[in-house]
């Protein structure tokens, strides 16, 4: 399925002239949406990744229909000064995806795997678009992992909005969602320091849906994965979270791009789930499988062992047992005229794709 036939092109997608756009860490799990929709809406696209000659990494991408005529590979590293100069020049927009994502870190190499890279890697990247008087736009992959850490941090009934920042995350505690803070508000701090180019943001939950390669970096095929391997089973964690189809994700990012009246924040959160209904949505789409999901909620004194099991960081079982965020989606579907579409969907979806690549195995 491609990109604009599960999410049809927007009247401000549509009325964008062919533009040359940079994406950066074009073979992560949003990024690879996301260029294939850019080649399907007709730009050039000028990835970035670090390294073009690994075929098995970018084979995914130069196969896409207008690959060979309009995507272009660039060596650049997030840490490295000036790497992302040469990609960036010449070009209209710039969407900056590439960022760390692991959930699970050594204290002792949060900064050097994590923060360092958000942080350093958002300030190059920003650099090279103020080099690039063609720039016109940036649009950043941030998280709602920049808006909360706590779900319940300012009351059980809170429903989150664009206005908030995620209070709990320091270095220590939630290094993840503190890369992600830090990073958005570096990307905030220049944007508001030139005048050249507009900044606009995507916030994501956890991002579901069918990835283009087998070497992806999404948490949520890693997840989806030690639930279909029984890691889960008979019970799962009582927590929940904010969904989204990966395809909707890349969706805003290039509406973002091509709507003049695009700016600030936008949460981009089909609703929220509990893992529970995770676990139910792969019963559904596969009735007649043997995946071995949950089909109970684990009592507090199984966490401790289930939930590393399934991948989740102990601090995270600790801020987010027992309950799931809320938030408001309503600034990208009044503003954009946004349409998401069902994350039960993007789960039947996403283990297919995940049995096709050979990333799950069926049971």
């Amino acid at each position: 399925m491609s990109q604009l036939s599960f999410q049809p092109a927007y009247d401000a997608e549509k009325a964008l002239q062919p533009a040359t756009v940079c994406v950066t860490g074009v073979t992560g799990f949003v990024a690879g949406s996301v260029v294939s929709r850019l080649l399907e809406l007709g730009h050039t696209v000028h990835g970035t990744c670090r390294d073009p000659s690994r075929t098995d990494t970018v084979a995914h991408l130069t196969s896409l229909p207008g690959a060979a005529e309009r995507l272009k590979l660039f060596k650049a590293d997030l840490l490295s000064e000036g790497s992302f100069d040469e990609p960036v020049r010449g070009c209209d927009y710039v969407i900056h995806t590439a960022s760390p994502f692991i959930m699970d870190v050594p204290e002792a190499e949060v900064q050097a795997k994590l923060l360092g890279p958000a942080v350093k890697g958002t300030e190059h990247v920003l650099s090279a678009a103020s080099k690039s008087p063609s720039v016109k736009r940036v649009v950043l992959t941030s998280s709602c992992a920049a808006i909360y850490g706590d779900p319940w941090e300012f009351g059980k009934d809170h429903v989150y909005t664009e206005a908030d920042w995620n209070p709990t995350a320091t270095a220590k505690v939630l290094p993840y969602y503190y890369s992600k803070k830090l990073a958005e508000q570096k990307a905030w701090e220049m944007s508001k320091a030139q005048s050249q180019w507009t900044l606009v943001v995507i916030n994501p939950a956890a991002i579901l849906g069918p990835p283009l390669s087998k070497r992806t970096d999404s948490e949520s095929i890693s997840l989806l994965n030690q639930i279909l391997k029984g890691r889960a089973y008979p019970a799962c964690p009582h927590m929940g979270f904010g969904a989204v189809d990966v395809r909707d994700v890349a969706a805003a990012h290039t509406l973002a791009m091509s709507d003049p009246k695009a700016e600030g924040r936008y949460i981009c959160v089909a609703k929220s789930m509990l893992m529970c209904d995770m676990a139910r949505a792969i019963k559904a789409g596969f009735p007649n499988s043997k995946f071995r999901t949950p089909i109970a909620t684990a009592p507090k004194w199984l966490l401790s062992i289930i939930g590393p099991a399934v991948g989740m960081p102990r601090d995270l079982i600790t801020y987010a047992l027992g309950k799931c965020p809320q938030f408001n989606n309503s600034k990208i579907q009044s503003e954009l005229g946004f349409k998401f579409h069902s994350p039960e969907a993007a789960i039947k979806d996403q283990v297919d794709a995940m049995l096709a690549l050979g990333i799950a195995k069926p049971f």
